[in-house]
């Protein structure tokens, strides 16, 4: 990591001493309730897709070993089946999850630890714009990179994704 100029250090340790806290409009409750909704909507997609797709009869075209284990143990495949859905799903909302997490930190944690990052973005708001740019895994491995590796010692800096 370079150094930072003069310039950046002031410009960067004035804006982690005297900015006013973001706090995000966001709480548990909030929070709670996206995930109940999330669950219920990913079920009902399982129930309609499963109840279309039974009638249907595509699981009769399923392969040989596959169409066996539908027939033996159809409670399991069922879950199964609902298991995959959810995971499907999560993965289209799992950004917004990740964003929801660090709003959630941003809200509730003391001033006190907000304020031990030395850069500009501070570290969530770092996470949050990596996680937007690159994607869920990307981005949080930036946010730890930066989190664990970087933001040690004295030196205030300007470091964007």
């Amino acid at each position: 990591m370079r150094m930072p100029s003069e310039e950046e250090q002031a410009i960067a340790e004035s804006y982690v001493l005297d900015r006013i806290l973001y706090r995000p409009d966001t709480d548990v409750k909030k929070a709670l309730k996206y995930v109940g909704a999330y669950i219920l909507t990913s079920n009902a997609i399982a129930s309609l897709s499963f109840a279309v797709l039974s009638k249907l009869g595509v699981f009769g075209y399923l392969p040989e070993r596959l169409n066996l284990f539908h027939t033996n143990h159809s409670k399991l495949f069922i879950f199964l089946y609902f298991l995959m859905i959810f995971i499907i799903t999560a993965l289209f909302v799992m950004k917004k999850a990740v964003i929801g997490a660090i709003r959630l930190y941003q809200h509730y944690a003391p001033e006190q630890i907000r304020r031990r990052c030395l850069f500009k973005p501070t570290c969530s708001e770092y996470a949050i714009l990596a996680v937007q740019k690159y994607g869920v895994i990307i981005g949080l491995y930036k946010a730890y990179i930066r989190l664990f590796k970087k933001c040690r010692g004295t030196i205030y800096g300007i470091d964007y994704p």
